[in-house]
C-alpha cells in the first residue's frame, strides 16, 4: 500500500507540484482517512522509488579489476560513467546506460558458449 502512495507522490511531482505541495497534498490525504501512521512506510517507499529512477539514468560500468576501468570507459564511449568493480567477471565490462544493458563481459560469452554447446 504504501509503494502505490509514494508512486503518486512521484507523479504529483511530476505533474508540475512542487515537492512542498506534493507532500502536503498526500499528508492530508492520509489524515483524512486516518492513516498518518503510514507516514514513515511511504517515505522509505518513496525513497526506495527515487533510488531505482536515478539508477535508471545514471550511466554504469562494471568491470572485473579496477585497472579495466578506462579500458572498459574507452570501449563503451562512456567517459562518465560510475566505475564499480565486480569479482565474479572474469573480464570485460558491463555497461548500464537509460535502462539498457550492454554485456561485454567474457563471464557471458562464456556462458553463452556452454549453453550453446548443452543444448545441442
Amino acid at each position: 500500500m504504501e509503494q502505490e502512495y509514494a508512486s503518486v507522490l512521484v507523479r504529483l511531482v511530476e505533474s508540475g507540484k512542487t515537492p512542498k505541495e506534493a507532500v502536503a497534498a498526500l499528508v492530508a490525504v492520509l489524515k483524512r482517512h486516518g492513516r498518518e501512521a503510514l507516514l514513515p512506510r511511504v517515505a522509505r517507499a518513496f525513497e526506495r522509488t527515487a533510488s531505482r529512477a536515478a539508477l535508471r539514468t545514471q550511466t554504469r560500468i562494471t568491470v572485473a579489476r579496477a585497472a579495466d576501468a578506462a579500458a572498459a570507459q574507452q570501449a563503451a564511449g562512456a567517459t562518465d560513467a560510475h566505475v564499480t568493480v565486480d569479482d565474479s567477471l572474469i573480464g570485460g565490462w558491463r555497461l548500464e546506460q537509460n535502462g539498457i544493458l550492454t554485456d561485454n563481459s567474457y563471464k557471458r560469452h562464456l556462458l553463452d558458449i556452454y549453453h550453446r554447446a548443452t543444448r545441442a
